[in-house]
């Protein structure tokens, strides 16, 4: 599957998981944006030091919960992100955070747009 082919935002895979429980999958959901944020964060900051070894480490880290939540776009370009961190190959690692962030705004969207309180994102 391409990126376009998945959803910004599958809500079965959190109700595959917990069940049909909507207070309990928009929990999940704040909680990974907020987590989503810092970790952002952190991999912009390892760009800017040319860490890209570890780079590959959260994004692996953030992956994992992308793909609990159903973010699967997320969950893919954050796939291609582990590979080039371990690649070490630093113009990929650049355009691949870019889109990561703009994945991450459109599953904010997503979630504000379904619920009536919006949660913080960058």
């Amino acid at each position: 599957m391409t990126e376009k082919q998945l959803k910004i935002l599958n809500r079965d895979v959190m109700i595959g998981l917990i069940g049909n429980d909507p207070e309990m999958i928009r929990q999940f959901e704040i909680d990974f944006l907020r987590q989503a944020k810092i970790s952002l964060n952190k991999i912009a900051a390892m760009y800017n030091d040319s860490r890209l070894s570890e780079i590959r480490e959260e994004a692996h880290f953030l992956k994992t919960s992308a793909k609990a939540i159903g973010a699967e776009q997320t969950s893919y370009l954050l796939q291609a992100l582990e590979n080039s961190g371990l690649e070490q190959d630093k113009v990929e690692c650049k355009n691949l955070i870019l889109k990561i962030k703009e994945a991450l705004k459109r599953v904010h969207g997503v979630i504000v747009n379904d619920n009536t309180t919006s949660p913080s994102m960058p």
